[in-house]
């Protein structure tokens, strides 16, 4: 059952409980909020939960009020949609469920108390509170200092369309829905273990389910960990084929240069020297320069640039690269260095793609006071200072295309990944400027 609780202790219990679970399930998944505007909110909901204390009797009831009103409120007042908020909500309504599960009966056998001696004295629930409270608490900070997150919802942050069509979000929901349910049924068990003529028995069959709990809560962070995944391996996929391309490059030109080296050696042993002569001059005016392939000392990036020098040739692109330093000491993985580098330059192909003529892209990259400078220019259509503070946020495109908007939100996330730095300015080109410190020990340039 159900019972009421008097003003201090929705002052004391109600109103931090709520907003420590609101700002600990946002925080999980990676959503940044106004604490201000959260703390307003949890105060609006512990007085509805307040006066449906006043007047249910089923327990369970004021948390299904607690999570819908959340979910109306922060809609209304933060603009974050329902998906969202719910994962959110619910996920860190099951960790708050859990603490209760596993400290509650402890406290009871503390104080040799129970669900009535809470009835009879509700300042008992504020003391019950505080060993949760202090957990949720450090929880937060953790989580806050570490970046380590269940599920990173800010790359879906405003493209739900996109967030929903992905199947592991249908089994997220699935996972919280049940837990929630499973958490609830069993709190009113051994709440009122009494009630239900249970015996304190169930204080164990309590613990067990609070094991399983936490195994839904690996499993949620499993499923963030297996889209990440998925995503890492689009780029690997995609400088894979950058690879690849440069492998049959190579393979047919070598394939080439023995059968034209079968043919020189078959005239000068047959003596016919002058036809040599005339073969050698023959290959030397019909190979062109731009099947040349270009090493930079680094395999993925020589196969990123020689790739992006074809797709310029093609679309009448004066594309430029100078490279004026040694890449070992550059402290970024090579597939995502290309990831980073590729997209930059898919961008700048596409904004110049727009001119008629005179369209220009460079790449430079630099090592200048410690630091490895990467720079992405074009001269194509600037970008306006209000889409400079927005092109890095997740979902924002002027392309005016779904799906699209993640390309520079991934590019910056790569980037940070490796304690870099970028940033884009916009003078007579537009550039995109990228900073890594180099690794331990000196640089060669």
């Amino acid at each position: 059952m159900l019972y009421s609780i008097p003003w201090y202790v929705v002052l004391f219990q109600s109103i931090p409980e709520m907003f420590l679970t609101l700002i600990l399930g946002f925080k999980l998944f990676n959503l940044d909020v106004d604490i201000r505007k959260f703390f307003l909110i949890s105060c609006i909901v512990s007085i509805i939960v307040y006066f449906t204390r006043k007047n249910a009797t089923i327990y369970g009831i004021h948390t299904a009020i607690f999570i819908l009103s959340s979910l109306i409120l922060i809609k209304m007042i933060l603009q974050i949609k329902f998906t969202y908020s719910f994962i959110c909500i619910s996920t860190s309504s099951l960790i708050n469920g859990l603490l209760q599960s596993l400290i509650v009966p402890i406290l009871f056998a503390i104080f040799k108390s129970d669900t009535e001696s809470l009835m009879q004295n509700p300042w008992l629930n504020v003391v019950y509170f505080v060993p949760c409270g202090i957990l949720m608490v450090e929880l937060y900070v953790y989580i806050d200092k570490k970046k380590i997150y269940i599920f990173d919802l800010k790359m879906y942050e405003n493209d739900e369309k996109t967030l929903l069509k992905d199947k592991s979000i249908l089994v997220l929901f699935t996972i919280l829905m049940q837990g929630i349910l499973i958490l609830v049924i069993n709190q009113t068990f051994y709440l009122f273990y009494k009630f239900y003529g249970l015996g304190k028995q169930y204080i164990f069959i309590n613990y067990a389910i609070s094991i399983q709990t936490i195994f839904v809560l690996l499993s949620i962070k499993g499923l963030g960990d297996d889209i990440e995944n998925k995503i890492e391996m689009n780029f690997l996929k995609t400088h894979l084929k950058q690879i690849e391309g440069l492998y049959n490059v190579l393979r047919t030109q070598n394939h080439e240069h023995k059968r034209h080296i079968q043919t020189i050696q078959s005239m000068i042993y047959l003596d016919e020297i002058q036809s040599a002569k005339e073969y050698i001059d023959g290959l030397s005016q019909n190979y062109s320069r731009t099947d040349d392939i270009i090493y930079v000392g680094n395999m993925a990036l020589t196969a990123l640039i020689n790739e992006k020098r074809k797709v310029a040739e093609i679309n009448n692109i004066d594309f430029g690269f100078s490279i004026n330093c040694i890449l070992s000491k550059l402290k970024i993985s090579s597939w995502d260095l290309c990831s980073v580098l590729g997209n930059l330059l898919d961008n700048a192909f596409e904004i110049v793609m727009k001119k008629k003529n005179d369209r220009q892209v460079v790449l430079a990259i630099n090592y200048v006071y410690d630091k490895y400078v990467l720079e992405v220019s074009n001269n194509g259509e600037k970008i306006s200072e209000v889409e400079i503070d927005k092109i890095f946020e997740p979902g924002y495109t002027t392309k005016g295309s779904v799906g699209r908007g993640y390309g520079l939100f991934l590019t910056k996330n790569l980037i940070e990944k490796y304690g870099g730095t970028i940033e884009v300015y916009c003078q007579e080109n537009t550039v995109f400027q990228i900073m890594f410190l180099c690794k331990e020990g000196e640089v060669s340039e």
